[in-house]
């Protein structure tokens, strides 16, 4: 019997679902289940992200995982940044059978490396980050640090095989979360680490996107090869 497996990829605080289309476009190719959900309040106006709030956030993530549980048997959750904390929400409270984050936050902006990209090409960069902090209101940043204290101690909860990808010169949260994360679930000894050197915190956007697209492809398989045979995965 041929094991239909479904990802659910879940987007950034203040993103969209363009912040993992490269992945979700990947999964969708190989045959895999897929649900990108855009999470209440975000990809519209600031008005409207004020209206939101965490628990908001999260009523969308659940959705979405019940939409997927419709379509496959066995669910991958996928989160990117602070849809990495929602992705937990999940985990400790539906079956999935695979736990991936990418850049996602224990401690969050990493000043430094934000000032090293601000000199490396100041129009540019100084521009993203003023309309970055345009764009947020505070309101939806004090969710965001509620939403991070509240995931925080739901982490020794996790006992879902984990895998990590982390950018080194992430401007936006601090490297050192994957390795908090990483050891503080409940099976630290098998949380899997993936570093990537030449990226910033949008990694499925930057020059390490093939790299993290293809480990994430290749840790889905291997996850799953004990449900299926070679030939019953999708190609």
């Amino acid at each position: 019997m041929t094991e239909t497996v479904g990802c659910l990829l879940i987007h950034g605080f203040a993103g969209d679902m363009n912040d993992i289309l490269p992945l979700a476009k990947r999964l969708r190719e190989e045959g895999y289940q897929v649900e990108c959900p855009t999470l209440e309040g975000h990809g519209t106006t600031r008005r409207q992200m004020a209206k939101s709030t965490r628990h908001d956030w999260l009523r969308s993530a659940d959705e979405a995982y019940k939409r997927l549980r419709m379509r496959a048997d066995s669910i991958v959750v996928i989160g990117f940044s602070m849809g990495g904390l929602l992705a937990f929400h999940l985990t400790t409270t539906y079956p999935v059978e695979l736990l991936i984050t990418l850049n996602t936050p224990y401690k969050y902006w990493d000043v430094k490396e934000a000032m090293n990209y601000l000199r490396e090409d100041f129009p540019t960069h100084s521009r993203r980050y003023m309309q970055g902090i345009g764009r947020i209101p505070l309101s939806s940043m004090v969710q965001f640090r509620r939403l991070l204290s509240e995931t925080k101690p739901l982490l020794p909860k996790i006992t879902t095989p984990y895998v990590l990808l982390q950018a080194r010169h992430d401007d936006t949260v601090h490297a050192v979360s994957a390795e908090i994360l990483a050891s503080s679930v409940n099976d630290a000894a098998s949380a899997e680490i993936s570093w990537y050197e030449n990226s910033n915190h949008m990694i499925l956007h930057g020059p390490d996107k093939e790299e993290a697209i293809a480990h994430v492809m290749t840790k889905i398989k291997e996850h799953f090869a004990s449900y299926a045979t070679a030939a019953d995965l999708p190609k």
